[in-house]
């Protein structure tokens, strides 16, 4: 969950000291997953058929709920590679990156110009491509319309457009909580996904490309719906209800850092397609594909290729290392879900002494029991 965009609360403003790419070094082995996962596809042939006939024009990419830049740099740097060949060398590429008007657009340049050098910046190695910024939230249009040949979205489309709807129990709606809360959460990112995709249709250009990875979640085939960060998600619901039963936080507090997220289902993202009277149909968007892939926690898996080729069990640094990845996404919703009579000091203690009781629970498991997994959903889609 490396990207975040802007809700009506203001819930995802980025954590950690604003340019260092906390968020990209935190979530690493993540974001260059969802890169590697495009590569293998057939996404390039995709992006080759994209029409650009003209070639004195700029070829406009767009990397939307981009954060720090650390999740789509790599991809960015072959795609551009992969279009410079088969267009040729002259053609001027302009890649605008769009995220919340918080966002930590500092991080995103300084990675840019390669002062941040993890991952290497796309722009070191060509010559006539131009970056560019948008600080528009994607529930809005970003971008003049007709203008961009292929946009990016990877890892933020479960962010909702504004506050979740009222969960009393729980941070987030479980599968296995209140089938109402869960229901009604489904029902907004629905909606929230359809609008997400009639902006998209405006910015796009006919012929254009839209490129969509987002936490998901499938149904066993013993009838148990799998949740992406289940567990992380479990072990931060459980610390933060036992600090509202002991009085920590107020009951009003812990409804309002329920999380304005949703991992869609399959089913959820190619229903706007399945209808040929819906509003995403009549905007001439059509879904080429859309498929799920299931990864084991990639934290977990270095502890584990740790501890059987150098038998170093280190369980502090994995939970220090896991914590670390999930707060650079989390942290936001409970800093500004605290009421506002309580000081930033207060607010800090406070949230600051959540991950320190997150992080003793971590390390107080046994990785192997781990189960958390990251379940995504990659959807392509055109603009006919």
């Amino acid at each position: 969950m490396a990207a975040r965009n802007i809700c009506d609360n203001g819930a995802h403003l980025p954590f950690g000291e604003a340019g260092l790419g906390t968020c990209g070094a935190d979530l690493g082995l993540s974001t260059n997953r969802y890169s590697v996962l495009l590569q293998n596809s057939d996404f390039f042939d995709l992006a080759k058929n994209v029409p650009f006939r003209d070639k004195t024009l700029v070829y406009n990419i767009g990397d939307y709920g981009t954060c720090d830049g650390a999740a789509a740099m790599g991809l960015m740097g072959k795609l551009i590679a992969s279009l410079k060949e088969h267009h040729g060398s002259d053609v001027q590429f302009q890649i605008t990156h769009e995220d919340q008007e918080v966002n930590d657009f500092n991080s995103l340049f300084r990675r840019l110009s390669g002062l941040i050098p993890e991952p290497p910046s796309y722009l070191q190695d060509f010559d006539n491509v131009f970056a560019l910024a948008s600080g528009t939230n994607f529930y809005k249009q970003c971008v003049p319309a007709d203008s961009m040949h292929i946009i990016l979205c990877l890892a933020a489309a479960h962010w909702l457009s504004g506050k979740p709807p009222v969960n009393n129990d729980n941070i987030y709606s479980f599968p296995n909580t209140d089938s109402s809360a869960r229901y009604m959460l489904e029902k907004k990112a629905s909606e929230d996904w359809e609008t997400f995709l009639i902006l998209r249709s405006r910015e796009l250009k006919k012929g254009g490309l839209l490129v969509v990875s987002t936490t998901s979640n499938y149904t066993t085939t013993s009838g148990e719906v799998k949740i992406t960060n289940e567990m992380f998600l479990s072990i931060l619901n459980t610390l933060w209800k036992k600090f509202r039963d002991m009085g920590k936080i107020s009951n009003s507090e812990f409804v309002n850092t329920n999380m304005a997220l949703c991992d869609k289902s399959l089913a959820l993202l190619k229903a706007p397609f399945d209808d040929p009277n819906s509003s995403v149909r009549k905007c001439n968007l059509r879904l080429l594909s859309a498929r799920l892939v299931d990864y084991p926690c990639g934290i977990y898996t270095d502890w584990k290729q740790r501890k059987d080729k150098d038998g170093v069990d280190d369980r502090a640094r994995f939970a220090k290392r896991f914590v670390s990845a999930h707060r650079c996404w989390s942290n936001g919703t409970f800093m500004t879900g605290l009421s506002e009579t309580r000081s930033q000091d207060e607010k800090e203690l406070i949230v600051n002494d959540l991950y320190v009781q997150v992080e003793d629970v971590v390390r107080n498991m046994n990785p192997e029991c781990f189960t958390d997994q990251d379940i995504f959903s990659f959807v392509s889609i055109i603009k006919e």
